[in-house]
């Protein structure tokens, strides 16, 4: 359930607005650039997962994230949840876990998850042991390597993504 709800806001977060909105403000806000992420994992036997597309960072009900989307697939997204209100200033490392409700600020968790048209999804989560990831910050630009992160494969899988696998790739997005 806790992945239908994080597919939805994630949706949510890539269609929800447009700089085209009306909303009667005379003040002119930021918005930040889109950026891009291109993420693969690669299981143990081989097969390929992949995403590439649109990446972005959010605070909403109470988890700020980092949410990208496959271009042209919206079911088809990489999260990673937080429990930051903000994006650190400087280069910070996280540990990645699989405790959603785990409050402290050094850990993540990392979900690559895709809804299928029959109704049933393909997804990947991150544990305990998974690795850390480093959001290297450089003035706006918040930049991710992926690599070596490990994700486990959920049970409901279908061959042959029913697998565990290995991250590789990067995350480029803006504050």
């Amino acid at each position: 359930m806790r992945k239908l709800i994080l597919c939805a806001a994630l949706i949510g977060m890539f269609t929800a607005c447009s700089k085209d909105d009306d909303n009667n403000n005379d003040v002119p806000f930021y918005q930040a650039p889109t950026g891009v992420a291109n993420v693969t994992l690669t299981t143990t036997g081989g097969t390929e997962f992949k995403l590439n597309g649109p990446c972005g960072w959010a605070y909403a009900a109470g988890v700020g994230y980092v949410g990208a989307n496959q271009e042209g697939d919206v079911l088809k997204t990489f999260s990673v949840d937080t429990n930051l209100t903000a994006l650190p200033a400087s280069t910070t490392t996280y540990t990645i876990t699989d405790d959603a409700t785990d409050e402290d600020p050094t850990k993540i968790t990392m979900h690559f998850t895709k809804m299928n048209s029959n109704g049933t999804y393909t997804s990947f989560d991150g544990y305990v042991g998974s690795g850390e990831l480093t959001l290297v910050v450089s003035g706006n630009e918040v930049t991710a390597d992926l690599s070596g992160i490990l994700l486990e494969a959920d049970a409901a899988n279908a061959a042959p993504l029913n697998q565990n696998g290995t991250l590789s790739g990067t995350l480029k997005f803006y504050k």
